[in-house]
Order: structure tokens, then sequence, then C-alpha cells
């Protein structure tokens, strides 16, 4: 009866308030907000790791009160813990390389220190003028999609009741680049570039591919039975499968094919010396203003010129949103002057029928 009781008390003296001692030291043991249970070693002596669980109980119930998982963690602290091992598996390696760029030149330098219940709307906005002061429109709506994305992951995980930046407009953008190829620009980058950049532009004015995506191909994505390819490491990171035409499967039946299908189908460049050897043709060339990019912008003027519905060239070109799409849809001079024609009250009625089914 003795032992018992003393082994009671010694077990009491060894467990108390939730705390516990191991080994010398008192150890705290408490469930968080989330309901998962931690322990952890607090101090050697019973008092001071008391005030260290009773600050660990106050900080959980102030959570609770105040819609915040942790008032304290700072914006830095979010992103490198929280945030950016979470959101970077979601995206393409070309978006985590712009986000990554985004994150720690601009909004961790900027904010990095601040509490995130401490981020008002004010600061946003001002930080948002400054930037549209040095850069695009375009650029800093990028820049702003990121902080945004960021807060709104904040207010989904419990560290924000409300996100500082939602009614955060963004600003006005400059008309979309109006750049697409005439016939003779096509044949002459054809005929121009060396086996290498070749490769590249045909599979781009056959796909409407970005360069990331062109590059990121492998064999496995490529299904020459089906005559379609896949493009899995996108931009909006949404799986596109476009289907091969003539000229693209004769390109890709050229290439060498390895066994281990995990192989690039492509002659691997960096992206910058891909895009740094299409300037210097282009230069060659003579040709003014045109971007590997605008390769891409081609694509959907001659699937709209050939009368490739909407819908069809947002699934080309992999846009989730519509508008975006229209952005690259620049009609050529010569076609809108056909169409035009249609308007024409000196032509007959079946003149105006053959125009219309031509356009």
């Amino acid at each position: 009866m003795q032992l018992r009781d003393s082994g009671a008390a010694t077990r009491k003296r060894r467990s108390r308030d939730g705390l516990f001692q191991r080994n010398g030291w008192w150890w705290v043991d408490y469930y968080d907000a989330d309901g998962k249970r931690h322990r952890k070693k607090a101090a050697p002596d019973y008092q001071t790791a008391k005030i260290i669980y009773r600050d660990i109980k106050t900080k959980i119930a102030k959570g609770e009160v105040l819609g915040v998982r942790d008032e304290n963690i700072r914006l830095r602290e979010f992103v490198e813990k929280r945030y950016w091992p979470t959101v970077k598996a979601g995206l393409s390696a070309s978006e985590q390389v712009r986000s990554t760029a985004i994150l720690n030149k601009h909004i961790v330098p900027r904010f990095g220190g601040l509490k995130l219940v401490g981020l008002r709307r004010e600061a946003i906005e001002s930080w948002q003028s400054e930037r549209l002061a040095a850069v695009s429109g375009s650029t800093a709506n990028k820049e702003l999609m990121r902080l945004k994305h960021l807060l709104n992951r904040a207010v989904a995980w419990g560290y924000l009741k409300a996100s500082p930046a939602k009614a955060v407009k963004k600003a006005k953008e400059a008309p979309g680049r109006v750049r697409y190829l005439a016939d003779g620009e096509r044949e002459a980058l054809l005929s121009g570039a060396n086996p290498t950049l070749r490769t590249y532009i045909v599979a781009a004015l056959n796909t409407g591919g970005r360069r990331g995506e062109l590059l990121a191909l492998r064999w496995d994505d490529v299904d020459m039975k089906a005559g379609t390819v896949t493009f899995r490491e996108t931009k909006n990171g949404d799986r596109r499968v476009v289907r091969m035409n003539k000229t693209l499967k004769a390109l890709l039946a050229s290439l060498p094919r390895p066994i281990n299908g995990d192989t690039h189908v492509f002659p691997q460049r960096d992206p910058l010396v891909l895009t740094r050897n299409f300037a210097r043709l282009v230069r060659r060339l003579g040709m003014k203003d045109l971007k590997f990019h605008d390769l891409r912008h081609d694509v959907a003027s001659r699937l709209t010129m050939n009368h490739v519905g909407q819908r069809a060239v947002v699934e080309v070109l992999g846009h989730r949103d519509p508008r975006m799409t229209m952005r690259y849809q620049h009609l050529a001079p010569d076609h809108m002057r056909d169409v035009m024609e249609v308007l024409d009250p000196s032509r007959t009625d079946t003149e105006r029928q053959c125009g219309t089914s031509q356009h």
C-alpha cells in the first residue's frame, strides 16, 4: 500500500499541469488549434517550464478568439515555412522560377518583416504604385497576383481572417502585342535557322507550345499511334493535349527515339540560350520586333483566319480564360479587308455568299 502511494506521489510530481519530466528536464504536452499533439522539451526546472506552457496555451487561446492560428507569424516565415513548400509542387518548372523571383526580389524584401495580421491594404497599394513607376502594368499585376495568392492561402489556412489585398485592383495593362508572321517571314525563319533552332521553330508553329513546354516535352508524352502530344509542364499547371498535323508528325518521326521514355524530345538548351539564338536569327534576317513567344501568337492568328472556332483555339493554347486567347487572335489586314468586302452593297448576293463562305 505504501509502495503504491509512493509511486503515485512520484508520478504526480513528474507529471503536472500539461508538463512531464524526463531525464531531468520538464517537457510541455499540448494540442494545437488543429488538434495535433505536441511534446516539446521546455526547461530544466518546473517553474520555467510552467511559464513556457502557459505562454503556449495563451497563444492557442488567442488564436481561437481572434480567428488566427498565430498572430505573431511574419510574412517571411510564412512564405519560407508554410506557403512556398506547399504551393511550389503545383507549379510548372518555369512558373516556379518566375514565382521565386517575385517572392525573393519584391514581396519578401518589402513585407517580410511585417506580421501577417499587421499587413494593411494601404501598404500594398503604396507598393503597387511604386512598382508601376518602375515596370509595366502587366509585370506589376503578376507580382500583385502572387501576393494575393499568398494572402488567400493565409486566410484558407487560418493565419488571417481576411486578405488585406482582396480589394486592391489590378493596374490597367497596355494592349497585347500585335505580332504574327507573314508567309515570307515564316519561310525565312525555317530556312535560316540552324537544325536545332529550326526543330524548335517547327514545333512551336505547329503546336502553339510555349518555350518551356517544348523544352520539358518527353517521349512518354508523344503518342505517334494516336497522333497526340501531351504538354504536362504548362504555365497554369493544366495538362494539355495537342493533335499532331502532318508537319509535326514528320518532325517527330525524324528524331531519334530512345528506349527511355523519360528522355526529352528536343535537344536540350538553356531557355535563355534558345531565346538569344532566336533573337540573333531575327536580327540576321532583318526582321523587326519578333520574339520566340510570337510564334504562339502566330498559331492563334492562323487558326482564327482559317475559321477555327474560339473554343478550339482556347484548347490548343491552353488558356483558362478565353479573354487571354482573344489577345492572341490578331487578324491580318488582308484578311479583314476581304471580310469587310462582304458588306459592300455593290456586290451581288451570290458574290456576298461566296465571300462569307470563304471567311
